[in-house]
């Protein structure tokens, strides 16, 4: 309590002396007292900003570090071939029948790993961006709706590859994402004028463009082959409006069927992931009005409403140890997903 001894001047004044516990107030009488104190409070203050602004880009920097690191780990499992334990479901998929498609025969194994493939390399183009939009601190929708894209990605390969189904199962939805791949290109082609006949060229390690999914081939008849070949195993097809489909596929499906998923998957897709779509949460609206104003999205905010970032490799990379028997990215994981949900990022 403040106490003032009767009598005294108004212009008493009241501080807290060096020799007395912090929060405990007694009287002073000197003004320059007072201004000391009240300017190393001060000084005090404004160390204290310095270093949790410091400690906050510290912060961000690792955690956009790690990020950039599970992209080039991504871009290694897009690019490589894996290993894969003898008894595995990846080694079960090598020794299938081929799958005659038109006059040419093309391995399960290859498709599956393929169509994964075109998603985990778009996952980790992905998460590049993700990566600048941290640094950046610039923009609080566009990291939200990056990460989503790393969600949708990853969850597209791990439909392909997911183990708790059959090698016939997996080729009905390989099979289907291709389709759609090769409906978009032909959606593509129409839109610009016919200059184009796919939009899947893939550079092989050598170089060389890759003609059994690349720009020499045509999109239509491959649609015509698979088609056929369905028929041919009995598989039920279904004419969609985008693109014929030999399964039911949706991201809403498999975040809530998919194996390995902990219950932030429907999350990150219906709930953080939407505001891309309209539909903002009262604080996030708050912050993207403010943000006009100091233009700035701090990357404590951005980390909190981008969950599909995290979430989308977590369930791949779950399933690909599954898959093949051997967990890829053990270190570089923990250490993105240490500092992504790591309380400490608010500052």
């Amino acid at each position: 309590m403040l106490h003032r001894t009767p009598g005294r001047d108004s212009a008493t004044k009241y501080a807290i002396p060096t020799s007395m516990p912090s929060g405990r107030l007694c009287r002073v009488t000197g003004e320059s007292d007072v201004g000391q104190n009240d300017e190393v409070w001060a000084m005090e203050m404004l160390g204290r900003i310095k270093r949790g602004a410091q400690e906050a880009r510290e912060r961000r920097d690792a955690l956009a570090a790690a990020v950039d690191e599970m992209a080039d780990g991504f871009t290694q499992l897009g690019l490589k071939p894996w290993k894969m334990e003898h008894a595995s479901s990846a080694r079960e998929d090598m020794t299938a029948p081929d799958v005659l498609l038109g006059g040419r025969a093309e391995p399960a194994g290859k498709i599956l790993r393929y169509e994964a493939a075109v998603n985990i390399l778009s996952a980790a183009d992905q998460l590049r961006g993700f990566a600048v939009l941290l640094r950046a601190e610039a923009s609080l929708m566009g990291a939200v709706s990056v990460a989503r894209g790393v969600f949708e990605a990853c969850l597209w390969a791990t439909a392909v590859i997911d183990p708790t189904i059959t090698t016939d199962e997996r080729l009905q939805r390989a099979l289907t994402r291709r389709l759609a791949r090769l409906s978009a290109g032909i959606r593509l082609s129409e839109m610009l004028g016919g200059g184009l006949t796919d939009a899947d060229q893939v550079i092989d390690n050598e170089g060389q463009i890759d003609d059994e999914h690349g720009t020499y081939r045509h999109p239509a008849k491959d649609i015509a082959d698979i088609e056929s070949y369905a028929k041919g195993r009995g598989w039920p097809l279904k004419k969609r409006p985008r693109a014929t489909e030999i399964t039911p596929l949706s991201i809403d499906w498999l975040s809530e069927n998919l194996e390995r998923r902990i219950g932030i998957e429907g999350y990150a897709w219906t709930s953080g992931s939407s505001m891309a779509h309209g539909e903002h949460a009262a604080d996030t609206a708050s912050w993207i009005e403010l943000s006009q104003d100091i233009g700035t999205a701090p990357a404590w905010l951005i980390r909190l409403w981008s969950p599909g970032a995290w979430a989308g490799p977590r369930l791949f990379l779950a399933t690909l140890a599954s898959y093949t028997g051997i967990f890829n990215l053990r270190g570089e994981y923990q250490r993105f997903e240490k500092l992504f949900l790591s309380e400490q990022g608010k500052s």
